[in-house]
């Protein structure tokens, strides 16, 4: 009788332990499949944030030489304004002298 019920704890034991490492195998492989998953996702992510990173870095040279472009045009535009206010200044006294020599010319006259 006692080995009987040392025989049958035995047998209810390793059923036992044969069922739950059935068990923790599947759940171990679902765990590896969710892991190769998501290491798959993590790549595709990172390659995504690498070709984001080049498109900002791209840009952003971009923008820099844009940035230089226009200034260098607004350096031009400046010197061409200065230059247009002093002929401006230039054709006024031209045509204040002209005015004066006509005016000498017509008291000659």
């Amino acid at each position: 009788m006692e080995n009987f019920l040392l025989i049958t704890i035995i047998g209810i034991l390793l059923l036992y332990f044969f069922s739950s490492a059935n068990v923790y195998k599947s759940l171990y492989r679902k765990v590896n499949e969710e892991k190769n998953l998501l290491e798959e996702e993590i790549s595709k992510l990172q390659k995504i944030v690498d070709r984001y990173e080049k498109q900002a870095k791209i840009s952003s040279n971009t923008l820099s030489n844009s940035h230089d472009n226009l200034q260098v045009a607004r350096d031009d535009l400046q010197e061409a304004r200065l230059e247009n206010m002093n002929l401006r200044h230039r054709v006024d006294e031209l045509e204040s002298r002209n005015e004066e020599l006509y005016a000498q010319v017509n008291t000659m006259v």
